[in-house]
This record gives structure tokens, sequence and C-alpha cells, in this order.
């Protein structure tokens, strides 16, 4: 196993396949880059573009490629001492005709051997729900549809399947005679009456007529009912596919099944003897019975905690690994499972201990699990510390007071993400709240009092489920991790606790109902069986009412203890997508001061002021704990690139200037608003978010017409997806289409030169006046990230300027034969010695969005990376800038065995640059500002950016000397 140095994201598709990832490994090699990171490679639904819609784990996706060019890129791969990280999905799969194990279960259901699989919650109440799958997918109730014969029967393949438009579903073995049987009966008249094909059909419907039913107890009669329905089934599919009379009478049969007088009656009571239930897709929220992906009905999750369900779910993956063709795995979604440790624990030990990297979402504040065996977080974690540093506290705090002004809405984010979460959990995500209810009801004693009011009445479902709620509000991180054992940290019961109490402050939910969830989520002896030492000493000492000094204590009850374990690992599955759905995808799209600071674990009310010291202080952290962790500062899933974010950065420091340009451009677009259901649209929220993306992405030059029309197609799409997101006007499952209509309206004719000119020119002045202090900004951090304790992840095609906004806009094709004619460019300047380095720098610096000085920051950083030790394995140590620039420079220092490397970065820098006219190297800029040097470090140092010597002076070097040649340093000692 090469040893991991930084992985570059590649997004595999039937459209860039694992031929196309091969044909770029050369180029990957030459930029520095030591591993693959791919997307998920497992079978995907047709036409994927991500791969986590899982199908079939057994086998490669075939759209990808086959085995053997798999291995011809594993090999091309070694081929350059690299290797290969595999992003993998264990939480879910496609809920999809095309996933044989989802088909089989809805054609056997709880006598499917794949019924372990899925999370179906096969007890659910309701009269649709009771040992069946409630399929939420009708656009209409279901009796209208049949009436109006948009449900029905067709011949497919062979097999006779329940069919809603494009949808099908199979049927039961057991239930298909009785269409056959009416085809059988069509036929005679018109065959002969030993027709063979006639008599063969009526020997399928006495084998299917004879299959046990599928509550037939035990696994014989399972066995015999899957054994002879395959048999029967095998044998129908040959026959019509071989006699053209009898597959014409069959599919006449299952045409004419549901018409007709009785047929919507016929049909609907076939329809009732499946395993499934179609109903409509708004009871989804409510009564669904599977777990999802957060809210997504067509991701099926799974029972990972079961280790046959790992097992049969992870061969392929582990052969691949046996085969030394993976050298580690990103896990997708960890949260989402019942048993994260115990699940990394079984894969590092199936896997033979590869690297582990987690797609954990770490909240501000909270840490990684030290128990996890793991490498580290996938990197969310790094790329918010690093975005703080270069945004302006006081700036920021300017930005969103005129926010505040500007939408006439005061509420403070914590209220808005409380709002967003208890939207979620009340609507997408409440029948798990209401079957947590239900499992909490069941904790109660006989008599179903609490504690000393045992005997008085219990609190409702209702009451509880809201109860839940609460606190799940008030929980400050994704999830806890109680394990299956009960054992859960101090800080876990911690949060917990703390979350009950705040929920009760907040006085929105019944106090009975809160004592329940309390008890159910800590424990406590007098509702549940409970382990010894959870029984305070109070309770222990508790009167004995009969006499005596102390009454005994009831032995535990381990059923109960176990309930109640149970209860708070489901509870632990909920918070996760609730906070997830209501925070990420609601709340950062209702309250939107400065989008840069609204990215996947962090948020705008994360502090600023102390930026760079909570930056070294993980730094240090990560180096002495984590140190192979995922730094990452762009994902297919952030909300903006990197690129778009810093140069939304500058805003914080020009806050006056960006209120005035809000003012004139709201202006602008006064007049293409429209009257919707009596309100103005598109409403302030929405334009000031839109204003925020224009600026995010918009080129220095002005775009030609085929790019302009691009971006407004672009800018369109995103205006759509965030108002929907903020479910406040228009909603993904209630679009409101007038209120659209009016929001790319708007956006379309803000970016048509015959409509608004003077518009695009302001637009365009302003990119072009902020966009360099962005771009200094850009190239800092990318420094930072390639340089800090951790596994540098690029993402594809983020070595050169990438300025784009949340998917899909950001999985866009990527152009890398461009990138490799630059990555020549590029090495022919680092040939050309010192002068033609420092001409080269020169005309980048003085060019518009430069794509060669970034590509040339990034194979250099890594170069120097995977030569040097110490930026790879060397401990971290906080360098501190003194002088009148000293909060304008973020600077670190690495070590390992006296081999040295000094890392210095421009932040802030956007005002003085603007204000005084400076370029960023301009010694001007940087005065006197120097960073001190450990006492006994070396006076010289090389530059592995530029190439040029960097002198100490007086154990201190300066940033005008650092900064000679290019806006960032990565300074290396001769040892």
């Amino acid at each position: 196993m090469p040893p991991i140095v930084a992985t570059y994201r590649l997004q595999l598709h039937a459209g860039f396949p694992l031929a196309a990832a091969r044909a770029i490994v050369p180029h990957l090699h030459r930029l520095g880059v030591s591993h693959v990171h791919a997307s998920p490679l497992l079978q995907a639904r047709t036409g994927s573009q991500h791969g986590y819609d899982v199908t079939d784990p057994t086998r490669l996706n075939p759209e990808l490629g086959t085995e053997a060019e798999l291995e011809a890129l594993v090999a091309e791969l070694h081929a350059h001492g690299m290797g290969l990280v595999l992003d993998i999905v264990p939480n879910h799969m496609a809920a999809s005709p095309e996933t044989p194990a989802w088909e089989d279960v809805l054609t056997h259901g709880r006598a499917s051997v794949y019924a372990r699989w899925f999370d179906i919650d096969w007890r659910a109440a309701g009269r649709d729900a009771w040992s069946r799958l409630l399929l939420p997918v009708l656009g209409d109730a279901r009796s209208n549809l049949l009436a109006r014969g948009e449900i029905g029967l067709r011949l497919m393949d062979g097999r006779i399947r329940v069919t809603y438009y494009e949808q099908s579903y199979p049927l039961d073995p057991s239930t298909v005679p009785q269409l056959l049987t009416a085809a059988a009966a069509a036929a005679r008249p018109v065959l002969r009456p030993r027709d063979p094909g006639l008599v063969e059909l009526e020997a399928i419907v006495a084998e299917l007529r004879r299959l046990p039913r599928r509550s037939a107890a035990g696994p014989a009669a399972v066995a015999r009912r899957r054994e002879g329905s395959a048999a029967a089934l095998g044998r129908l599919a040959e026959l019509t596919a071989r006699d053209p009379a009898i597959r014409r009478e069959v599919a006449a049969a299952a045409d004419r099944f549901g018409r007709g007088e009785h047929g919507p009656r016929r049909l609907r009571r076939l329809l009732d003897a499946q395993v499934y239930r179609l109903v409509h897709w708004r009871r989804a929220a409510r009564e669904i019975n599977y777990r999802r992906f957060f809210d997504v009905n067509d991701l099926v999750a799974l029972h990972m905690e079961d280790p046959e369900v790992f097992a049969q779910t992870h061969a392929r993956v582990l052969e691949w690994r046996s085969r030394g063709w993976i050298d580690g795995f990103r896990i997708d979604h960890p949260d989402g499972l019942l048993d994260p440790a115990g699940y990394f624990r079984r894969l590092g030990a199936a896997a033979g201990e590869p690297a582990i990297f987690v797609e954990k979402i770490l909240s501000h504040g909270e840490d990684l699990r030290p128990d996890w065996p793991v490498a580290g977080t996938t990197g969310y974690d790094f790329l918010n510390q690093a975005e703080r540093l270069f945004v302006a506290p006081a700036g920021a705090a300017e930005v969103e007071r005129e926010y505040h002004r500007v939408i006439r809405r005061p509420l403070a984010f914590p209220a808005v993400a409380a709002q967003g979460k208890r939207l979620i959990l009340e609507t997408a995500l409440s029948a798990g709240v209401r079957g947590l209810a239900q499992r909490a009801l069941r904790l109660l004693p006989p008599g179903g009092g609490l504690g000393a009011g045992a005997g008085t009445k219990p609190p409702s479902a209702a009451a509880v489920a809201r109860a839940i709620g609460e606190v799940i509000v008030a929980l400050p991180v994704y999830r806890t991790y109680v394990g299956p054992g009960g054992e859960g940290s101090p800080e876990d019961r911690r949060l917990l606790a703390d979350a009950v109490a705040q929920a009760r402050a907040r006085g929105r939910a019944d106090t009975t109902a809160l004592d329940l969830v309390e008890t159910a989520l800590l424990g406590a002896p007098a509702v549940v069986g409970a382990s010894d030492a959870t029984i305070s000493a109070t309770e222990a000492r508790a009167p004995n009412p009969g006499g005596g000094s102390a009454a005994p204590v009831p032995a535990p009850d381990p059923t109960a203890e176990q309930a109640r374990v149970r209860f708070v690992q489901r509870f632990q599955q909920t918070s996760g997508p609730a906070t997830a759905k209501g925070i990420e995808d609601t709340a950062f799209y209702r309250y939107a001061p400065l989008l840069s600071l609204n990215e996947v674990g962090g948020g705008p009310d994360d502090p600023l002021a102390s930026a760079a010291d909570a930056f070294h202080r993980a730094a240090e952290e990560r180096a002495a704990r984590w140190p192979a962790a995922m730094l990452t500062v762009t994902t297919h899933d952030t909300k903006r690139t990197a690129d778009a974010r810093a140069r939304l950065d500058v805003l914080s420091e020009i806050p006056e200037e960006w209120a005035a340009r809000v003012a004139a451009w709201r202006r602008h677009n006064l007049r293409f608003k429209r009257s919707v259901g009596g309100r103005r649209a598109p409403d302030p929220n929405t334009v000031y978010q839109c204003l925020q993306a224009m600026v995010a992405i918009w080129p220095e030059e002005p775009p030609d017409g085929e790019a302009l029309a691009d971006l407004r197609r672009r800018l369109s799409a995103y205006a759509v997806k965030a108002a929907r997101e903020a479910k406040d006007r228009t909603s993904w499952t209630d679009p409101d289409e007038a209120f659209e209509a009016a929001v790319t309206g708007s956006v379309e004719s803000l970016l048509s030169p015959g409509i608004s000119p003077g518009f695009l020119d302001e637009l365009q002045a302003f990119v072009r006046r902020i966009g360099p202090a962005g771009r200094w900004h850009g190239l800092a951090r990318t420094l930072v990230q390639l340089a800090s304790p951790g596994t540098p992840d690029l993402f594809q095609g983020d070595e050169l300027w990438l300025h784009a906004l949340v998917d899909p806009d950001n999985r866009r094709p990527v152009d890398f034969d461009r990138r490799r004619e630059l990555l020549a460019q590029v090495e022919a300047v680092e040939r050309g010695g010192a002068e033609k380095r420092r001409d080269a720098f020169a005309a980048w610096l003085s060019a518009p969005q430069p794509d060669a000085l970034k590509l040339y920051l990034v194979r250099r950083a890594l170069q120097a990376r995977g030569e040097r030790a110490e930026l790879r394995q060397g401990s971290y140590l906080a360098l501190r800038p003194s002088g009148e620039g000293d909060g304008r420079v973020i600077a670190f220092a690495r070590d390992l065995g006296g081999a040295r490397a000094i890392v210095l970065a421009p932040r802030l820098i956007a005002r003085a640059v603007l204000d005084r006219g400076l370029g960023p190297t301009d010694p001007a800029l940087w005065d006197e500002t120097a960073v001190r040097l450990p006492d006994g470090w070396p006076g010289s140092w090389r530059c592995a950016l530029s190439g040029g010597t960097v002198e100490a002076r007086d154990g201190a070097v300066r940033c005008a000397d650092a900064f000679r040649d290019l806006p960032v340093a990565l300074l290396l000692s001769a040892g």
C-alpha cells in the first residue's frame, strides 16, 4: 500500500467511467496526488450520476466498466506508485425495481431471504401497515387511480407486474393464479383441448396454488415457497417467451384484469393481498414504515449492524481489498448506522485495517469519538476551521445587521435553525418520530405512570412525539453514540440531559411526556429495568413502606433495559437526519447574510473573533490524534466551492460597499417582481441569496453570449433550488410554479443585456474589483490545506479556479485536456530557471483569474508534501505574526526530527489591497510584519513555491521577504 499523501476525488458515472479515470492517472501523478478517491463503484440505478443509489452490492456498476477495466485502472495507479480510496455506502440502497433484494422483499415480505437486510418496521400500527410495507408512490388516492384505470397489470419479460405509469411492482407468486386462470379460460376456446401450452399454463397454476403462504412458519415452509415460486415463475417466463398464443392470452388477461364493471374491485383485492401497500406519496411523512436516507423515499436503510447483512453487502469490496486494489475507504453517512463504532471495527477487521475516513459532521466544539478505529473524518471540520480564517468578524457582523434590515426578519440563526429542525421533524420525518413515541410508550410499566406518579394517566402518543422532537431540536450535535449494550460516554449523557433541560425550559412540550422521554434516554429504574450502575443512591435508600430501613431495589429487567437502549439508538438515528435536513437543507437557505459561512458542519453563528487561535488548536489536536484525517475544502456536497466562498468572504471586509451594491441591485430588480398569491415575488431573502450567488461564480472577464446563457441557466436553477430548500414560499413537495417562475424570471431578466445592461455592467465591475482579493485568499486556503496535518483531498477539477454552487452545479464535466495542457506549461516554467519563474509569476499575478497560478501552487505544494516527511507526519506549531499586519497572516510550522517547514499565507487583506491599491506581493502591504521563529531554528530557508531563498533576521521571517514573488510561502529547512 503506497502511503496516502493526497487524494483526488473523482465522480464516476456513465459519462466518466473507469477508462476515463485511468486516462487521467498520469496527470494526477504529475500533479502530486497519491490516491484516486473514487465515488461508489457498486452497481447503482441506471443513469446514476453519483453512485449512492446502490442496487446490487455484489457487482461492479456495468455503466462504469468491467472488472477488467477496474483492474486496469488499479494497475495504472500502481504503475505510478499510486492507489485507490473507495467511497462506500453502508447505510442504504435504492428502493427500486433494479434492486434484486428489494424486489424479493416486495415479492415475499418477511419470508424473503433479504428481509433482514432492510430496516422495515413490520409491526407498524395502522390498517395499511401491519406486516406490510407502505410504498408512498401514488399521486392520488388509490381508489381514484383504480377508478381511472391508472393502476393496472402488465406482462413484462415473462412476469406479471403491477404498473403505475413508468413504475412497476412484483406480485406475490401465490396471488398470480387468479390471473393465469382467467388467461387459461380465455385460451381454451381458441386452442386445442390438450394444447401443450395450455397444459403447461394449467400446471403452473396448480404449482403456484400449492405454495405456502407468506406467513407460513418455519424455514422449511419458507424454502418451499421460494423454490416453488422461482420454478413456477421461471416456467411461466419460458412459456410466454416460446408460445405466442399463450403470451397473447396472458398479456390480455393482465390488461383487462382491472377493467370493466368489476375490474377496479378485482384489482383492489389483488393489491390488498400483496406484501406492499401502494399509497399516496403525501402519506410518507407520517406513515412510512421503512427507514430512509433522510426523507428520500427511494433510498431504503439497511440493518448494517447485522453481521450477515454486513458480510453479504460488503463481499465484493472486501474481495477487491483482498486483491490489493483498495487502500482505504470513505464511509458515507455513518451517522445513519445503528452502531457506527461496531461497524468500523467490523470493517477494519474484515479488510485488514485499511485507512478508513468517515463522513462524520462535527458540530462546533464536538470531537471525533476517540474509540472509533478510523483515520479521521472526511474533513468538513477542517473546511469550516479554515473558512473562518478569511472572514472579518466586525465586517461579518455589519453584513448581518444590514441583511436583517433588508429582509425585515429579526430572528438570529439559532432560532432559524430550531425552526428548521422542528419543521422537518413535524413533516418529512414525522413517521420516524411517531414510531419513537410508540417505542417510548411501550417502556411504561403496568399502570402507565412515571415513578411516584404510578397509576396516573400516561401522556398521549402525540404529546410524546412532540417531546421527542423538542429534545432533538435542543440537541447541539447531529447525534450521540450510545451503543447496543447501553454504553455511552459521559459526554453523551451530558448532551442528552442538557437537551431535555432545554426542551423543558422552552415550554413547548408536555412535562409528563418529557419525563418519559428523559427516562427513556437516560434510564431510571422506576420506569424501565436498569443496570445496577444506573440506580442512584437516593433511590437505593428510599423508605420502605412495609417497615425496615430501606425498600429492596428491584432486580433489573434486562428485557426492558434492552428495549430502552433500542429506543435510544433509534432516537440517535432520527436526530442526525433532523439536523442535516433542518439546518443544512432548510435553515442555511432561510438565513443567508454571508453564504460562505453556510457550509456543512458550520454555520453563520460560529465564532469568528478568535478564528486563528481555534484553527491552531484544532490543527495541533489533529496532528496528535488524527494525523491522517482528510482535509477538504470542496466536495460533491458542499453548498459552494472553496473559490466561490473565498470571493464571498471578501464581502465581510467591505460591508459598506456590499450594502450599497445590494441596495442598488435591489432597485434594478424591483421592476421584475411580480405579485404571487398577494405577495411580492421573489422575496427579499431569495433576492439576497441570488445576488451573492452571482457574485460568487461570475467570471472576472465579461462572458460571451454562450457563456452568459450558461450562467443564466446555472443561476436560475440555483435560485429555484434555494427557494425550495428554504421551504417558505415553495418546496420540493409543494412547488409553487408561479412563485418559481417569478424567481427565474427575475434572475434571467437581471442577467439579460437587452433588459438590464446597467445591472450587468455593475456586477461585472464589482466582481472585477473584488475578484483578485478573493483569489489571494483562495491561494492562501489552498496552501493551508495542502500543508496542514492530515490528508489533503482535492475535488475533481479544483486544481484550477473553480467557482460553482451546490449540486448539480458543482458536478459539471471537468475539462481534463485543458488541465493537462496547463500542467505542461507549468512544468516548463519550473524547468526554466529563476528568471523565467519570476516572469511567469508577474504575468499570472496581473492576469484575471489565472488558472496556471493555482495549478502551479497545487503541484509545488503536493510535490513538497510527497518529498518532505515533516509535511505528512510532523508535529504542528502555531507561529504568531507581529507588526502592523499581524492579523493579516496565518503562520504555522511542521517539525519532524529537525526537518522543518513553515507556512505563511495572507488573510483578511482585501481592505488593504482595495483601499491602498497594493498588490499581494507589494512590500508596502506588509510593512514590518514578521513571524518569529522558535529559538535555535535555521536562519536560511528555501521556498518550495517560488524557488527563492528567504533569510530570517533577528530570529524572524519578514512577510515582505517571504511574499516577494508569490503571495504565499512554503519555507523548507535544509535539514
